[in-house]
């Protein structure tokens, strides 16, 4: 990290590193991810799951690799140090996951065989709101299934789709 230090700040809490992580992971920015209520649930879901140690693993590496790739102006160090990472990697996947469908699926590929699990580390949806505030329903330009009805008259209109998707 620069002398700066992360976001401009001294001390980044591992809540934002998470929240940067989430919005690099996603493709959606702090106030989208804000708006859907879960950064803590899901930041906490982290830390239960994979437990605090292995998620400040996990956040270290990320904070690193993000000050890395604004420094260069791309995305190279997240993905070499994080996402293609053997130890990391499947965990990030079962955060993408989770933000988009609200449920957490185990990480893949002998990561249990690598860094343990424990026994909320099976697939469950975390929470009601989390099924209804899943990002894949802004990427597809819909609605969740029983919840947050779009209104009279909305099926004239062509979806919205997420610009960044």
């Amino acid at each position: 990290m620069t002398s700066q230090g992360f976001r401009g700040t001294a001390h980044p809490t591992p809540q934002q590193i998470f929240t940067d992580l989430s919005c690099a992971l996603t493709g959606f920015d702090r106030a989208e991810l804000a708006g859907t209520g879960m950064i803590e649930t899901y930041y906490d879901t982290l830390l239960r799951i994979i437990g605090e140690r292995e998620a400040g693993q996990l956040l270290r590496a990320a904070a690193e690799a993000l000050e890395t790739d604004r420094e260069n102006h791309d995305r190279a160090a997240l993905e070499a140090d994080v996402i293609d990472s053997p130890r990391f990697g499947p965990v990030v996947v079962s955060l993408i996951k989770l933000w988009y469908l609200g449920t957490w699926y185990p990480p893949g590929g002998g990561h249990r065989d690598v860094s343990g699990s424990t026994a909320d580390d099976v697939e469950h949806v975390v929470s009601a709101r989390g099924y209804r505030e899943g990002l894949v329903w802004a990427a597809a330009g819909t609605h969740p299934m029983g919840a947050k009805p779009p209104g009279f008259g909305s099926w004239a209109e062509p979806p919205y789709l997420h610009p960044t998707l």
